[in-house]
């Protein structure tokens, strides 16, 4: 919860790429619909990718979750309903380290840093989109974000047909990330940018973010992009991942 003494929705510019000129969008604008306890799924194959993708993102949704609070009542001690879901090894989490392995606890002092917290808002899954689409599906997620290149091929154990129904109903918005075909970004201030800074450093992750960052394929993004999807073309996407 330390990130709503720190920053706010001033923070924070939502910008449409697909219009010359740069067209800014309000918080109303960008995540219509919002409610704070909307449920928010980052979908992250591997550790970084989360954080590397959304992490603007995903402030600036918590940012407006505590700003709704703050008009409400004149304290509070909440976190938003923010779940993460990261491919894993059995017990381990994926990372692009390929000699580090990381404990869901190491993980989560990263993504705790960004206020997804308490520890039951993380997950290892098996890093196949078929699993994590079974963990936003159980997990009730209403709003997702999704690597664009994570998708289904062939599947063994589809999910059943009511599953497709019950994602079709409760999903109010989708977007990709690490998309070239982006139409969306979300800018921050040097106050956003040192939060995840920070979060990249915390404890053990030092040494896997220091050479991760110096990667040539996966830099930090500070400027998140995506591509803003109906949920109807999401579960089109995913439609082999369940049964006929």
């Amino acid at each position: 919860m330390h990130t709503s003494e720190r920053i706010d929705q001033s923070d924070f510019v939502y910008r449409r790429l697909s219009v010359s000129d740069g067209d800014i969008l309000s918080f109303d604008e960008a995540y219509p619909d919002y409610h704070r306890q909307d449920r928010v799924g980052i979908v992250s194959p591997q550790f970084e990718d989360g954080i590397s993708g959304t992490a603007s993102a995903i402030l600036s949704l918590a940012t407006g979750f505590y700003d709704r609070l703050r008009s409400s009542q004149k304290t509070f001690f909440d976190y938003p309903q923010h779940l993460v879901f990261i491919g894993s090894h059995g017990s381990e989490a994926i990372t692009y380290g390929k000699e580090n392995r990381l404990s869901l606890e190491n993980c989560g002092r990263s993504w705790g840093w960004l206020d997804v917290w308490p520890a039951t808002n993380w997950h290892l899954c098996p890093a196949t989109p078929e699993s994590m689409l079974d963990a936003v599906y159980r997990n009730q997620i209403n709003r997702v974000f999704w690597p664009a290149s994570f998708l289904p091929g062939k599947v063994e154990n589809p999910l059943p047909n009511y599953a497709q129904i019950l994602l079709n109903s409760r999903l109010k918005s989708v977007w990709y990330y690490d998309c070239s075909e982006a139409d969306m970004e979300v800018q921050i201030s040097k106050s956003v940018e040192d939060i995840i800074r920070e979060s990249m450093e915390m404890n053990s992750l030092r040494e896997i973010g220091d050479k991760w960052q110096g990667g040539a394929a996966h830099k930090l993004s500070i400027n998140n992009r995506f591509k803003m999807v109906k949920p109807e073309e999401f579960i089109e996407d995913m439609s082999v991942c369940f049964t006929d």
